[in-house]
């Protein structure tokens, strides 16, 4: 589901599994399975990683598509999630924990039901430790899939960045990936317009997403540059480029991350990188 050529869907754990090796006795041992340290300037190697938050409804997906328009390969957290829970092990145990009623039994014509994902999100947004179950099964897939993009595009000289846009990237953990994180600043009464015109959404169904999100404030904060999408498209075209040419001119002469917004106004004033924090669960249907 993913549109990128980097995105493979999850393999048995087995087939990466190390072979044993012998002792001095001639007995079989465990080989070490721990992977090498990466080489690099960068935290995963040779390409930086970006993580994109922001607020349901702020055009965040927007911002990710211009970043791949200046060779950034853009990973969607929601994709990568919807695609999981069809696959084995996580459809098998999304059903043992959530039963048949998450099943979308009006696809007669398949001979494996998929997962409706609409009664899925119902439930886990209404229940906490429904959604804490359902992360403990799909973060953990979720995050090696990222790996595997990293490590594939470090591979590739044009590529000029890894972006994951996630709704969920402090929450998950996945900032831990990221050599910066980005958020996108958009008005309330904004994003709900754009989420009334395109999901039918109402100020209440907002309010119970982002209620089982970190604070906005607090996503912001802890962010290291800030994005502003509160005018035209001109204007956040213009914005996009101002970050991204700070961003990489800055890259070339330190891989280490200055806070700072579009506008020049610092989001994290303590400048220290740890003040970043955490997102959570990719729910099956957040809008971006």
């Amino acid at each position: 589901m993913l549109s990128s050529p980097f995105f493979t869907p999850p393999t048995s754990n087995h087939a990466n599994m190390a072979r044993p090796t012998r002792n001095n006795s001639g007995r079989n041992v465990p080989r070490p399975s721990a992977k090498p340290a990466r080489s690099g300037r960068w935290r995963n190697g040779n390409v930086p990683v970006l993580g994109l938050i922001g607020g349901i409804g702020s055009g965040k997906t927007l911002v990710g598509s211009m970043l791949g328009e200046r060779g950034a390969i853009v990973v969607e957290a929601d994709k990568v999630g919807h695609s999981l829970i069809d696959q084995r092990p996580a459809r098998d145990k999304i059903i043992q924990r959530f039963g048949s009623r998450v099943l979308d039994l009006t696809r007669s014509d398949e001979a494996q039901p998929p997962i409706d994902r609409k009664a899925l999100g119902a439930i886990v947004f209404s229940d906490p430790v429904a959604r804490k179950d359902l992360e403990a099964i799909l973060h953990p897939s979720m995050k090696k899939t990222f790996e595997r993009v990293i490590d594939r595009a470090g591979r590739r000289p044009k590529t000029t960045a890894v972006v994951i846009d996630a709704a969920v990237l402090f929450e998950a953990g996945w900032n831990q990936l990221c050599d910066a994180v980005l958020f996108v600043d958009s008005p309330r009464d904004q994003r709900l317009a754009r989420l009334a015109a395109t999901r039918g959404w109402t100020s209440e169904m907002l309010d119970a997403r982002e209620s089982a999100q970190l604070p906005l404030a607090d996503k912001k904060a802890r962010a290291d540059h800030v994005i502003r999408n509160d005018a035209d498209l001109t204007h956040l075209q213009e914005s996009v480029e101002s970050f991204w040419t700070g961003w990489t001119a800055s890259s070339r002469t330190s891989s280490k991350r200055r806070p700072s917004t579009a506008s020049g106004r610092t989001s994290n004033p303590s400048g220290d990188p740890s003040a970043s924090g955490g997102d959570p669960p990719p729910s099956p249907d957040d809008p971006a």
